[in-house]
C-alpha cells in the first residue's frame, strides 16, 4: 500500500504531531508500505532527518498547490491531509484517482463557541467532503464542531493524540534542578509555564488578569508575542520569555505548574504532557480539555474567561507541589496511535 500524508505544518519545531507522524511511518514501514509525507517548506525546521530516519519519504513544498501536484504524481493509495488548508486543493488534485482520502482536523475552526453551518462551510464538507471516506478529529469536540458544519457524522471518527509517557515522565531531583538552573528561576521560586502563540485564543489576558493573586510567581512562556509578554509582567511578576523550543520537556521539569487559560482547544496535547511529567494543570473548562485530562491526576478546570476562578486554582497548584502520576497505559503511546490509524485504513469505508 502507497500512503501519503501532508501537513500544512508550519512549526520548524516537531511539537507532538512529528513523533506521531514517525510512529506510523515506523508502522508502515514495518508492514512493507510505502509511506511518504508532504509539508510546507519551513526555514529551520529541526525535525526533517528524524522523520526521515523513521522511514518516511520526506517532501517539502512551497504550498497547496505544490502539494497537490506531488500528491497526483505520487499515485497514493490513501491520501491522509491533516489540519486546515491544504484539503481543498489535495482532494481536486485526486478527485478521479482512486486514492481513499482521509481529511484529518486537530483544532477547532473557532474559540470553542457554538458552530453554526454556512454554505461555505456546507460546501466544503457536504461536496467537496463527498470524496473523504474519513473525517479523522483528534477529540469529540472537534467532531461535534464538524458535524455542525456539515460532515456527515456516520464517516467522523475520533483518534485522540498521544504523548511518548518514557519520554515525558517525572524529572528526577537532578533533572529538575538542572531545568530549573537552565531557565534561571531561583531556589523556590514558584513558576508558571504557560504557551502562548495566539494570545488571543490562549486567554494571555485572563492570565494576566489572574497574576496580581499571585506574587513572586514567575511566568515562563512560549512562543507568546512581546505585547502579550508585556501584558503580563505588568502585574510585577517576571516573565522568562522563549520565543521557541524543540524540547518542552525541560520546560515541563522546570515548571511548578501549567496555566491553560484558552479560550478554544481542540485537544490539548502539552496538557497530556504535563500531566505525565507530574506537573500540576489549571485550564479552562472546556470540553477537549476535560477529554484531555480525563483520568489524570493533578488537573484543575476554572470557567474559562474567570481570571478569579483561574488566580484562586494557580494558588492551589503551586501550594500542592508536583505530583506522582500513576503508570501509563501503553497503548496511550504514538505505537498505539499509529496502531489506530491503520486500523482506519484496514476498516474501509463507514456505512
Amino acid at each position: 500500500m502507497r500512503v501519503l500524508h501532508a501537513a500544512s505544518f508550519f512549526n520548524p519545531s516537531p511539537g507532538g504531531f512529528v513523533p506521531l507522524i514517525a510512529a506510523l511511518a515506523e508502522r508502515l514501514r514495518a508492514r512493507g508500505d510505502a509511506f511518504a509525507f508532504v509539508a510546507p517548506r519551513v526555514e529551520g525546521a529541526s525535525w526533517h532527518d528524524a522523520l526521515r530516519a523513521a522511514g518516511a519519504e520526506l517532501h517539502a513544498v512551497d504550498g497547496a498547490g505544490a502539494a497537490a501536484r506531488l500528491a497526483r504524481a505520487w499515485r497514493p493509495d490513501v491520501a491522509h491531509v491533516h489540519f486546515y488548508g491544504w484539503e481543498p486543493a489535495l482532494s481536486a488534485a485526486l478527485w478521479t484517482a482512486r486514492t481513499r482520502l482521509f481529511w484529518h482536523a486537530h483544532s477547532l475552526y473557532g474559540r470553542g463557541g457554538a458552530a453554526r453551518p454556512t454554505l461555505r462551510s456546507l460546501a466544503k464538507y457536504r461536496l467537496l467532503g463527498a470524496r473523504v471516506e474519513r473525517f479523522v478529529t483528534v477529540s469529540r469536540a472537534v467532531g461535534d464542531e464538524l458535524a455542525a458544519l456539515g460532515a456527515p457524522r456516520r464517516r467522523i471518527v475520533t483518534v485522540p493524540n498521544a504523548v511518548d509517557a518514557a519520554r515525558f515522565r517525572p524529572p528526577s531531583a537532578a533533572e529538575r534542578a538542572a531545568a530549573r538552573r537552565e531557565l534561571g528561576l531561583a531556589e523556590g521560586e514558584p513558576a508558571l509555564l504557560f504557551f502562548g502563540r495566539d494570545p488571543l485564543v490562549k486567554g494571555a489576558d485572563v492570565l494576566a488578569a489572574a497574576l496580581p493573586g499571585l506574587p513572586g510567581a514567575a511566568v515562563v512562556t512560549v512562543a507568546t508575542p512581546a505585547e502579550a509578554g508585556t501584558a503580563l509582567a505588568a502585574s510585577g511578576n517576571r516573565v522568562l520569555a522563549r520565543a521557541r523550543t524543540d524540547d518542552v520537556r525541560p520546560l515541563l521539569w522546570a515548571a511548578d505548574a501549567l496555566a491553560v487559560p484558552s479560550r478554544g482547544e481542540g485537544f490539548g496535547l502539552v496538557l497530556l504532557e504535563a500531566a505525565l511529567t507530574g506537573l500540576p494543570v489549571v485550564a479552562s473548562d472546556l470540553p477537549a480539555l476535560r477529554e484531555a485530562a480525563a483520568g489524570r491526576a493533578g488537573v484543575a478546570f476554572a470557567p474559562a474567561g474567570d481570571a478569579a476562578g483561574l488566580g484562586t486554582a494557580l494558588r492551589a497548584a503551586l501550594a500542592g507541589g508536583r505530583l506522582t502520576p500513576p503508570a501509563p497505559d501503553p497503548a496511550d503511546s504514538p505505537a498505539g496511535w499509529a496502531e489506530r490509524i491503520v486500523e482506519l485504513y484496514e476498516r474501509g469505508p463507514a456505512g
